[in-house]
């Protein structure tokens, strides 16, 4: 009894924070709500906030400040489906939180607040898709990707520098990688071999200086390639054909490097409006 006393409280502490999509500002359809958006809340997470919330399947946390998420926090909400966290700030514990989320395909951390690097997390999740924005990853290393289905991956300004090399080996069903606007300055052949079902990369917008086909592994799905807006002074696609057949175009905007050598790969220059 003295439980649910308190996970009552809990959530009534967090009610003016939560927006949801599906009621009338009616607790009863908070309760059944499947959508729920949370908004400048100041505190901790614990599962006592949402043990009244089990139907819930979207969950987006903006402009709070968290202190902390505790491990076991979304463990009352089993059918979620989408985590976002947005222009957040989190006192990071070192938690892994996922032993949660059975049903969960979706992780959006866009300036989340929480050193993602150092989260036990998005190997154990069975996500499909996982959006990282603006968040601090100077490196991409093996342990935060393993045993993940993922099919879209995507990485964008957020200081990555180092891939390493073993870092996609468990990506086997991704198909979309989208690594735009970082400082990565070299991709290896290595690094890309796992990936035989992916349809299209972006590498735009990091320090790529040389393309080369001796860089890429067999890649049989690849259609699109983006390496535009990269300080790029060799491309050499000579052979690329036969390492990516379905290879239909590569994005080389403002590149001034000689594309002569394209090895019947088509390279098209975008402009900007």
């Amino acid at each position: 009894m003295f439980l649910k006393k308190f996970s009552l409280l809990a959530l009534v502490c967090l009610l003016p924070h939560i927006n949801s999509q599906h009621t009338n500002d009616d607790p009863v359809d908070l309760l059944a709500s499947k959508h729920i958006q949370i908004d400048n809340y100041n505190g901790p997470l614990t599962e006592e906030n949402f043990a009244f919330l089990g139907n819930v399947e979207i969950l987006d946390i903006r402009h709070s400040n968290l202190t902390p998420i505790h491990q076991n926090v979304f463990n009352p909400m089993p059918k979620l489906k989408k985590i976002t966290i947005s222009n957040s700030n989190t006192i990071d514990e070192q938690k892994d939180v996922s032993t949660c989320c059975k049903h969960l395909k979706e992780l959006e951390l866009i300036k989340s607040g929480i050193p993602a690097i150092s989260w036990n997390l998005y190997g154990k999740l069975p996500l499909e898709r996982l959006y990282i924005f603006r968040e601090n990853i100077p490196e991409i290393k093996e342990s935060i990707l393993k045993d993940t289905k993922l099919k879209d991956l995507t990485i964008e300004r957020s200081g990555v520098e180092v891939i390493d090399d073993n870092a996609f080996i468990h990506l086997h069903d991704l198909e979309h990688l989208n690594l735009e606007h970082n400082k990565i300055k070299q991709i290896t052949k290595e690094l890309l071999a796992p990936l035989k079902n992916v349809k299209e990369i972006n590498l735009s917008g990091n320090l790529l200086e040389k393309l080369t086909t001796d860089q890429f592994p067999s890649l049989p799905n690849l259609e699109k390639l983006n390496v535009g807006h990269n300080p790029i002074k060799e491309i050499n696609f000579e052979g690329m054909k036969e390492k990516a057949p379905k290879l239909a175009e590569v994005d080389i905007s403002d590149i001034n490097a000689d594309a002569s050598k394209s090895g019947g790969v088509l390279f098209v220059q975008r402009s900007i409006l």
